[in-house]
C-alpha cells in the first residue's frame, strides 16, 4: 500500500509474534495476507496467547466433510466434535431487500441497483424516485472509524432541512437529478480506488461482485457533515405542490 501501511504492519507481526511465544510455526497461518486496516480491525483478548496451549490445535485446513460427531479435513485428517460454530457472516451488499420500491418509470430499486451494486446521492437520494430518502445508504458505513450513529443524523439533518425548504415554498416533489448522482458517485469511486478497502489481496464484505466498495464512505465525517450541512434545491428536480 505505501509506507505508513507497511509500518503498521510491522507493528502487528510483532505484536502477533510476541504474543505466540516459541509457537513461531503458526506465524504463517495467523498473519493475514492483506494490508492492515482492510478489514474490521478486533482487539486482541488473548486469542494468539490461547494458542500456545498445549490443549489447543490450530488447523487452517478446509473443512471437506462433517460427520455426526466430527469433522473432516482436506488433508484426511479427522476431528472429533461436540460443537460447530458456524461464522458465516451476513449479507450488507443488496440493500433494501425486504420489501419492493417502484419508481417513476416503474423499475423497482433492485433493478436500477443491479442487486448489488447499490448507489444514491448523499446515501439518500436516488434518480427516478422521488420524495424517496434511505438512511444508511450505501456508502456510509464509516469503517475508518467513528459512529454510524452520527452519520445518520447528518443524513437525518439534511432531509429535514430539504423538506423545510420544500414546505416553505410549496414545493410538492424532489427527484435527485441523474448528472448529480453519478457525478458524486463518480467522486465516491475515485476516491476509494486509492483505499485499502480496493487492495487486489484481500477479500471483504464491503465490495459487490464487480469489486466495488459499495458499504463503505470514503470521507472523514467532517468533510461529511460539510456536505450535508444544507439541503441544495439545484441538486433536485423541483415539482409545485398540487392544490
Amino acid at each position: 500500500m505505501n509506507k505508513i501501511n507497511d509500518s503498521h504492519r510491522a507493528f502487528f507481526t510483532q505484536y502477533i509474534a510476541s504474543e505466540l511465544g516459541d509457537r513461531k510455526e503458526l506465524v504463517d497461518k495467523v498473519v493475514p495476507s492483506y494490508p492492515p486496516f482492510g478489514k474490521r480491525m478486533l482487539m486482541d483478548n488473548g486469542w494468539y496467547r490461547m494458542l500456545r496451549n498445549e490443549r489447543v490445535k490450530l488447523v487452517s485446513d478446509p473443512i471437506v466433510e462433517i460427520g455426526a460427531d466430527r469433522i473432516i479435513a482436506q488433508d484426511g485428517a479427522e476431528y472429533e466434535a461436540d460443537v460447530l460454530v458456524i461464522a458465516t457472516g451476513f449479507d450488507v451488499l443488496r440493500f433494501l431487500t425486504a420489501f419492493e420500491v417502484r419508481g417513476r418509470s416503474g423499475h423497482s430499486l433492485r433493478e436500477i441497483w443491479n442487486d448489488d451494486d447499490a448507489r444514491a446521492y448523499l446515501g439518500l437520494a436516488i434518480p427516478d424516485f422521488p420524495n424517496f430518502f434511505c438512511l444508511y445508504g450505501p456508502n456510509l458505513q464509516p469503517g475508518h472509524g467513528g459512529s454510524l450513529i452520527f452519520v445518520v443524523e447528518m443524513q437525518m439533518r439534511y432531509i429535514m432541512d430539504l423538506l423545510k425548504q420544500m414546505l416553505n415554498q410549496g414545493i410538492g416533489a424532489v427527484e435527485c437529478r441523474q448528472d448529480v448522482h453519478d457525478a458524486y458517485n463518480d467522486r465516491v469511486d475515485e476516491a476509494h480506488a486509492n483505499m485499502v478497502w480496493t487492495h487486489p489481496g484481500m477479500e471483504t464484505y464491503y465490495r459487490n461482485a464487480r469489486g466495488r466498495v459499495v458499504v463503505n464512505g470514503p470521507y472523514r465525517n467532517a468533510t461529511f457533515y460539510d456536505m450535508t450541512r444544507t439541503a441544495d434545491l439545484d441538486d433536485f428536480i423541483v415539482e409545485p405542490r398540487h392544490s
